[in-house]
């Protein structure tokens, strides 16, 4: 796993990582936390690294309170999803119907599209698993058991 995040972050051999790299702190996390409940915020970027190469990797926090109604695919992100806290349904795969582009740069996610949900293998996840949801993979939180928390790890390549 630690090699697998190596190279999404860009550190690769014969790339070397910046020279302070990038810090994230826990006081950072809980007040991103902090400030999506009071906002009732979906989706909050933390921080964003330029890498070597022209890549970009960042973290974000989620908090979701309600199952999603629709799916996602992102066309040049990988995210990779660690659940803090709470538990649901994650259906990855398959495909949309109807999609519709959606522009998240905002949220360090690019272009992306957006559709009705059909297919796709369902699965329950719960604090400490960790998810790879590769670029071009549609993927949704079909229910919750309440509130989830969880961080992402979205890296785009250079394109």
């Amino acid at each position: 796993m630690l090699t697998l995040l190596a190279l999404m972050f860009g550190l690769a051999a014969g790339e070397q990582q910046a020279a302070s790299g990038t810090v994230i702190t826990a006081e950072e996390v809980a007040a991103t936390l902090k400030t999506s409940i009071a906002n009732n915020t979906v989706d909050q970027p933390i921080k964003l690294a330029e890498l070597p190469g022209g890549h970009k990797a960042s973290v974000a926090l989620l908090r979701r309170t309600k199952a999603e109604t629709s799916a996602l695919i992102h066309d040049y992100v990988t995210e990779i999803y660690q659940i803090m806290e709470g538990s649901g349904t994650l259906v990855t795969g398959g495909m949309l119907m109807d999609p519709k582009e959606s522009d998240l740069t905002r949220v360090n996610a690019g272009m992306s599209h957006t559709g009705m949900h059909h297919g796709g293998e369902s699965r329950k996840v719960k604090p400490h698993d960790v998810i790879i949801v590769p670029a071009g993979m549609a993927h949704r939180f079909s229910e919750l058991d309440g509130p989830i928390t969880y961080m992402v790890y979205r890296f785009e390549p250079k394109r």
